[in-house]
């Protein structure tokens, strides 16, 4: 039973889960750069998307790759320089159509699920 929280065991949790990080991730740098410890920290905010230390990392690459993020290094005030991740045009066509599929993903379950309910 889920008593309203999600269970970190469900199997099907952990696939949406890992299908949503690079959404969630563009959603954070779309109107803003961020560093890596950034975006976990944002992250981590949100139960769902709480992440290990350096468990972004691999995701961040994967962004920048499909050409979805640019990198740029810039030096920080209390330390060594800070790699920053930034959209692209290309990440924000991404996320802009990935966002409507899980909106309509969702809308269809939520309508599944209330069927006739209003008979």
């Amino acid at each position: 039973m889920y008593n309203g929280v999600m269970e970190n065991n469900d199997k099907w949790i952990v696939q949406i889960r890992k299908g949503v990080f690079e959404v969630a991730i563009l959603s954070l740098i779309k109107s803003e750069a961020m560093y890596g410890y950034e975006i976990t920290s944002e992250l981590n905010k949100i139960p769902l998307f709480q992440l290990p230390n350096g468990s972004i990392y691999p995701i961040l690459r994967r962004i920048t790759k499909n050409n979805w993020a640019t990198t740029y290094w810039e030096d920080s005030h209390d330390g060594p320089k800070r790699k920053y991740y930034k959209i692209t045009d290309e990440g924000m066509e991404i996320l802009e159509t990935r966002i409507h599929g899980y909106k309509t993903v969702y809308e269809s379950l939520y309508s599944l699920q209330n069927r006739g309910r209003l008979k």
